[in-house]
């Protein structure tokens, strides 16, 4: 693994969506800054955007290629129109959500999507491909002919390791226990004790944590929380960051992704992270506490 795969990983979910209006300028400023930051894991897929997230990393990294690890993700349908029209892929992309088009792990979707998506990030490998929301029902479809594409492009060389992505617990211990995979990427659960985790780390499995916003906090935890970092003098608005910090100190996460438009959110991320993973254990041990 080079050391270009850090703790903290930025997400492109948001960068390139219908109706958000994120210049390349202003987008540009914050990757690179995470870049100079050491955030040098970029995680992207083709369907955000509809290949436009793709797109926009290509152009930012493309003096800075050998500074960053650049992940993707194959599965979710859609459109990918000429670039004079690309305006209306999104468009698209929400006409085939509509009509419940349903993700594709076929062999050779997978094997063209992985050169679609070169294409758009202008790199000629990535450093690791991921199989998109993979679930149960995913692989009882597709059986092993998603996996046989995933180590066909491993050999190929377009990408240095590959992995699943999915908050499908039950499917994920099923594979890990019968696959050799490189990455796991999933969602954070707090949960003190978390076998399926320490299952990753036997099988050397690097694992990043994604949505770990994504389902609310109870309410009498998240009130204890608070509390708690009012006993350590720490200001609200430093939650989010104490509990990405806390994912990785505490719960040996390899890389914690978060997305962000705001520069100066993702400078108070970094300050954040970089004062509390080194100097709170007594915070961190607190916190522990509160999760069962």
């Amino acid at each position: 693994m080079n050391n270009n795969f850090t703790q903290l990983g930025l997400g492109t979910s948001v960068i390139a969506s219908l109706g958000r209006s994120n210049s390349f300028s202003k987008i540009d400023n914050i990757f690179n800054t995470a870049i100079d930051l050491n955030i040098k894991t970029i995680d992207t897929s083709d369907t955000y955007g509809s290949g436009d997230a793709e797109r926009m990393v290509g152009k930012i990294i493309k003096n800075r290629r050998n500074e960053t690890f650049i992940v993707s993700k194959v599965g979710y349908p859609y459109v990918s129109l000429p670039a004079i029209l690309s305006p209306f892929n999104q468009i698209g992309k929400k006409i085939l959500q509509g009509f419940r088009v349903n993700k594709c792990f076929k062999k050779e979707y997978i094997l063209s999507g992985i050169e679609k998506s070169l294409k758009r990030l202008n790199i000629d490998s990535l450093d690791a491909y991921l199989l998109h929301d993979f679930n149960s029902k995913d692989l009882s479809q597709y059986n092993d002919e998603s996996f046989e594409a995933l180590y066909l492009i491993k050999k190929k060389g377009l990408s240095n390791f590959i992995g699943v992505s999915s908050s499908d617990y039950l499917m994920l211990n099923q594979i890990v226990t019968n696959l050799d995979l490189d990455f796991i990427q999933t969602r954070m659960t707090f949960k003190k004790k978390n076998d399926l985790f320490n299952k990753f780390r036997s099988k050397k499995i690097k694992t990043i944590v994604n949505s770990i916003f994504s389902k609310k906090i109870e309410v009498n935890l998240d009130y204890r929380i608070d509390k708690l970092l009012e006993k350590f003098e720490i200001s609200k608005e430093n939650k989010k960051t104490i509990l990405i910090t806390y994912c990785v100190i505490k719960k040996n996460i390899d890389c914690a992704l978060f997305s962000t438009n705001n520069i100066n959110h993702l400078k108070l991320v970094n300050k954040g992270f970089e004062k509390y993973k080194d100097n709170f254990t007594e915070l961190f041990n607190n916190l522990d506490g509160l999760f069962e």
